[in-house]
C-alpha cells in the first residue's frame, strides 16, 4: 500500500498528540498554583473560620437539606428515582399551592430550572424571593443535577445526565398534568438553565425539544458553536500568519495580524482555566475545593452577587453549594423519603463533593452522543403527536414540536436548536466570553427566538440583583399565560420595565 503524502503520519500524529498533551497539563498545573498563589496573596487561604461563622454555617445547612423543613418558604424537598435505581432530589413549591387550595389548585404553566457549577438548588432562593415570581399559581421545580446537592452521585456523568434529566422532566410533566384540571391539561413547560444547566439545556432543545415549549438560558456555552469559532478563528489566523511565513519581510505586519485575530480564543482559554484544573490528579482538585477553609469556593461566592457584595454570604453560599452533611443526611421528608446511599460520602467529605462535582469537565456531558433510552424515544414522541393534534384543533396553540418537526425538513447546524428559546446573557461575564460563546448563534436558534444582552450583569444572572428581577419577569410574564395559548415570543419589552440598558440583538 502507497500512503498519501499529504496525511500526517502515525509520528506526526504521536508527536502532536504529545504536544497537546504537555501544554494542557502544564496550563493547568501553573493555574493551580496561580489559584493557590492567589488565595495566600489575598490572606483567605489563612483564614480560619470563626465560632460564629461555624455556626452560621451549621444553621444554613440545617434550613437548605434538612428533609423536614422548608429549605424555603412556600417550598418543600421531594425526591425522583430514576430507573437506573439513583435519586433526583429537587425542591418545589407544591406544598404552597397545595395550602392556596381552590379550583386551580396546583395547575399553572410548570417551570423547571437547573443550576450551574458549582450551585445546587439552593442557588435560585434569591429568584424565589423575588416580587414577580408566581409563587401561588405556577409549578416551580428547581433540580439537583447529579452529584450536586441532594442528588445521587454518577460515577460518570456523561451524556447519562442528560437521559437522567429528560426522565426526571418527562415524568413531572405527566404528574402536573395529571394535578391539573381538564381546562388547564395544555400547560406551558419552561426550563431555565444556567452555566453547565445551560449547557445542558442547549443540548435538550437540540435533542429533545420536545420536553418544553420554551427554553431561557443564561450564560452558558453552546459547545458546538463554541468548538465551530475555535475553528474559524484558528483557520483565519493560520491563513494570516501563512502569508507572513511566505515572505515575512514585505508582509511583517500579518504576524501582528494573526495573533490580533487569535485573542478572543486566547482570552477564552485563560478565562477556562479551572477546567484544565479540573483535569488534574484527584488529591490536587480536592485540595483546591476544600483547601485554606475553602478559599476557591469563597471567592466564588463574592464573584455571584457581582456589584452587591453585601448580599453575599459565604457561609451561606457554602452551605448551598456543599450539600447535606452528616446531620442533615439522616432526616427525612414528612413521607418517609430520604437522601440516596451515594450523597453520604458526600456528606461526610467536602473535597469528595467538590471532586464529583467536577467530574462534568471530565467525562464529556457537553459533547458525548446521548443514546435514548427506548421509554424516552416513546415518550417525545407521543408528546410530539399530542402537540400535534392539539395544534390541528386551535390555530393559537403552536408547540416548539413544531418547530422540531420542520427541522426534519431543513439543512441545519450541528447541535442546532429546535425549541424557541430566550437567551439572558450577562455581558460582564469572566468566565463564559461573547466571542467564542455567544458570537453566531443566530445560525443555531430556532424560531421563536431572542437573545437579549444585559449590560449591567456578570456570570451569574440569576443570582445577580438586577439580572434576577429580569429574569423573574420573563418567569412572571410566562406563567401569566393561560394553559392552551402560546409563550410570549419576544420579551424584551417586560425586561426594560426592571432592567435599564437591556438591549435585544437577535430575533428569529
Amino acid at each position: 500500500m502507497i500512503s498519501n503524502p499529504h496525511e500526517p503520519s502515525t509520528l506526526q500524529n504521536f508527536v502532536t498528540r504529545a504536544a497537546y498533551l504537555v501544554f494542557f497539563y502544564t496550563f493547568a498545573l501553573f493555574n493551580w498554583i496561580f489559584y493557590l498563589g492567589r488565595g495566600i496573596q489575598s490572606g483567605s487561604f489563612f483564614k480560619k473560620p470563626t465560632e460564629q461563622q461555624q455556626l452560621r454555617f451549621a444553621i444554613s445547612r440545617d434550613r437548605f437539606w434538612n428533609l423536614s423543613k422548608q429549605p424555603i418558604p412556600g417550598f418543600e424537598h421531594a425526591f425522583f428515582k430514576l430507573r437506573n435505581g439513583l435519586k433526583l432530589h429537587y425542591i418545589t413549591n407544591k406544598l404552597r399551592l397545595r395550602e392556596g387550595g381552590g379550583d386551580n389548585n396546583d395547575s399553572g404553566n410548570l417551570f423547571i430550572l437547573l443550576h450551574g457549577y458549582p450551585d445546587s438548588s439552593m442557588m435560585w432562593r434569591f429568584l424565589l424571593k423575588e416580587p414577580a415570581i408566581p409563587i401561588d399559581s405556577a409549578r416551580i421545580v428547581c433540580l439537583d443535577l447529579p452529584n450536586f446537592g441532594g442528588s445521587d452521585t454518577f460515577d460518570k456523568p456523561d451524556a447519562t445526565v442528560l437521559e437522567a434529566i429528560a426522565e426526571f422532566t418527562l415524568v413531572i410533566r405527566e404528574e402536573h398534568g395529571n394535578a391539573c384540571s381538564e381546562a388547564n391539561k395544555d400547560f406551558n413547560t419552561i426550563i431555565i438553565g444556567h452555566d453547565w444547566g445551560c449547557v445542558l439545556a442547549f443540548r435538550l432543545a437540540a435533542e429533545a425539544p420536545q420536553l418544553a415549549d420554551r427554553f431561557v438560558l443564561m450564560n452558558g456555552p453552546h459547545v458546538r458553536l463554541a468548538l465551530a469559532n475555535k475553528d474559524r478563528i484558528l483557520a483565519a489566523s493560520s491563513k494570516i500568519f501563512q502569508q507572513f511565513r511566505e515572505a515575512p519581510r514585505q508582509n511583517f505586519g500579518c504576524l501582528q495580524k494573526s495573533l490580533n485575530v487569535l485573542r478572543p480564543l486566547i482570552m477564552q482559554i485563560v478565562s477556562f482555566g479551572y477546567i484544565f484544573v479540573f483535569h488534574l490528579p484527584k488529591i490536587m482538585v480536592q485540595y483546591l475545593g476544600s483547601g485554606g477553609n475553602f478559599f476557591f469556593l469563597r471567592a466564588i461566592a463574592r464573584a455571584e452577587h457581582g456589584r452587591h457584595k453585601d448580599e453575599c454570604d459565604p457561609q451561606e453560599y457554602l452551605a448551598a453549594t456543599l450539600g447535606p452533611g452528616v446531620i442533615e443526611i439522616e432526616s427525612k421528608t414528612a413521607s418517609g423519603e430520604s437522601y440516596g446511599q451515594s450523597v453520604h460520602p458526600r456528606a461526610e467529605s467536602p473535597s469528595e463533593t467538590f471532586w464529583h462535582q467536577t467530574a462534568y469537565y471530565r467525562n464529556g456531558a457537553a459533547f458525548k452522543r446521548w443514546e435514548k433510552s427506548l421509554e424516552t424515544i416513546a415518550a417525545l414522541y407521543e408528546i410530539e403527536s399530542e402537540s400535534s393534534a392539539s395544534a390541528s384543533v386551535s390555530p393559537i396553540r403552536r408547540r416548539s414540536s413544531s418547530s422540531a418537526s420542520s427541522a426534519l425538513f431543513t439543512d441545519t447546524y450541528d447541535g442546532a436548536l429546535k425549541a424557541p428559546t430566550t437567551i439572558l446573557w450577562g455581558e460582564n461575564d469572566l468566565a463564559v466570553t461573547r466571542p467564542i460563546c455567544l458570537e453566531g448563534i443566530s445560525d443555531y436558534l430556532a424560531a421563536g427566538s431572542e437573545v437579549m444582552l444585559l449590560p449591567q450583569s456578570g456570570h451569574w444572572v440569576g443570582v445577580e440583583k438586577e439580572s434576577r428581577a429580569a429574569l423573574a419577569k420573563i418567569i412572571g410574564t410566562c406563567a401569566a399565560v393561560p394553559a392552551g395559548q402560546e409563550l410570549p415570543t419576544y420579551m424584551t419589552k417586560e425586561v426594560e420595565q426592571v432592567y435599564s440598558g437591556v438591549s435585544s440583538v437577535i430575533r428569529r
